[in-house]
């Protein structure tokens, strides 16, 4: 991703940026950019920090936002506040902590408050009393923040991150969408989860890559959307290489779209089993080559797409916990083996979208990541509505990015359609036009 971002995105931004964005929206390294090397020096405080920051719901761009913690187990309700300064950064500018301080008689108040760098010459401890029983707490205040922000977060894990309630709507005999929330995890824009779940007997996953249409220019999903006029949906496919190749196997219709398969990424979505496919074969599913155990292989298949695993079979997270931040794209199965596209406008990390994921009420047994970033990109067709969300967010501890109503091209994406109807047959559509999400019929 950051290669692509380098090599695609940023050539570009001098431009886009002299349209689109003010100087809050491009934060760039230091303070103000929520640089890792300028959040705080002190390693374990800095973690304990970013973890929290993801527990207290984001209200908008910047400001303050709070949360009361409520006491398990006999201890005490924690008052949390954290400050933001630039809309952009994900790093909170400040923290409050109003706690009562443990062993002591009286309970005492205490007021821990802290700003960047954590642990350094701002942190401050008030509501003490120098000469009564809580003044060991001031012994060594970067180690009395730590440790009070660890026992906060092993407190709050239970409930994060997590998605919100789930309401199916049925657009099509074997096709259903939703609409849910991440209530935690989501850091910055709007924390919005769209979900397409789609009966393999009935609909058929095909990817497709530019290359394809070489006479034809490079287009985002409103163009594709145009090419496949009768997809019930199109999601954006796995990542790609600066030239624009696919990242790993891509194939369809038994012809290859790509070079050949990623050397490290054991996902794989396949449908349309081949004539060896072994008997029981399903008409679509997702094999995960480290887990597998089925007698059937994507050279099963006559449509592949390879990509990497973000949560497997085991109930496994296969993604590192980072502080890399992004709109996100992926694929999943539930155990009455049907597939879902699953995307979110928000802003978070791969391994908080696993762990929403798998303590969700989904039933998944299988997801694979897609492309994040601004390339995320899904369009869903429902009672003949074009529903559209699109990525707009990219932040690493070198640089946050935030650009609204920009979709890129994408040279590959995945189509769902109906097996009743002839596959590739396309017609004429009008692409939605949005920023960030189109008008959906989702309630």
């Amino acid at each position: 991703m950051r290669v692509k971002i380098q090599a695609i995105i940023f050539p570009l931004l001098a431009l886009v940026l002299s349209f689109l964005a003010s100087p809050a929206d491009l934060a760039a390294d230091g303070e103000g950019g929520g640089a890792l090397s300028a959040f705080s020096g002190n390693g374990p405080l800095r973690e304990a920090i970013w973890r929290l920051a993801a527990f207290v719901p984001a209200g908008g761009k910047g400001g303050e936002r709070s949360v009361v913690v409520e006491g398990v187990g006999g201890l005490p309700p924690v008052s949390i506040s954290l400050t933001f300064g630039e809309p952009l950064d994900p790093w909170p500018s400040g923290l409050s902590l109003t706690f009562l301080a443990e062993d002591t008689s009286p309970p005492t108040l205490l007021t821990l408050a802290d700003r960047r760098p954590f642990g350094g010459p701002n942190i401050s401890l008030s509501g003490l009393d120098v000469d009564g029983p809580a003044r060991k707490e001031a012994e060594n205040l970067p180690r009395l923040l730590t440790d009070l922000l660890g026992r906060l977060n092993n407190r709050l894990l239970a409930v994060r991150p997590r998605l919100g309630p789930i309401t199916w709507r049925e657009s099509a005999p074997g096709f259903e969408a939703a609409r849910s929330r991440l209530l935690y995890g989501a850091r910055l824009g709007p924390n919005d989860l769209f979900l397409a779940r789609f009966d393999p007997a009935r609909f058929s996953f095909r990817p497709y890559h530019e290359k394809e249409y070489p006479d034809s220019p490079q287009v985002s999903i409103g163009g594709w959307a145009e090419r496949l006029g009768q997809a019930a949906a199109l999601i954006n496919a796995g990542q790609y290489y600066p030239d624009r190749a696919y990242m790993g196997v891509l194939k369809r219709d038994g012809q290859s779209l790509s070079a050949g398969p990623h050397p490290q990424w054991k996902g794989y979505l396949v449908s349309e089993p081949a004539e060896d496919a072994p008997p029981g074969a399903p008409a679509a599913a997702i094999i995960d080559q480290q887990t597998n155990r089925e007698p059937w292989e994507p050279r099963h298949y006559r449509n592949v797409m390879q990509s990497f695993m973000l949560l497997d079979q085991n109930g496994r997270i296969r993604v590192r916990d980072s502080h890399n931040l992004a709109c996100r794209a992926a694929i999943g199965q539930d155990r009455e083996g049907r597939i879902l596209l699953i995307m979110t406008p928000a802003a978070v990390s791969l391994y908080d979208l696993a762990m929403a994921l798998k303590s969700s009420s989904l039933g998944l047994v299988q997801v694979v990541g897609l492309d994040g970033g601004f390339e995320t990109q899904l369009l869903l067709r429902q009672d003949g509505t074009p529903f559209l969300s699109t990525g707009q967010y990219s932040i690493t501890d070198q640089r946050s990015v935030y650009i609204p109503g920009y979709h890129p091209t994408l040279p590959a994406i995945l189509s769902v359609q109906s097996q009743a109807i002839a596959p590739d047959q396309g017609i004429a559509l009008d692409p939605p036009d949005a920023d960030a999400s189109s008008p959906h019929p989702f309630h």
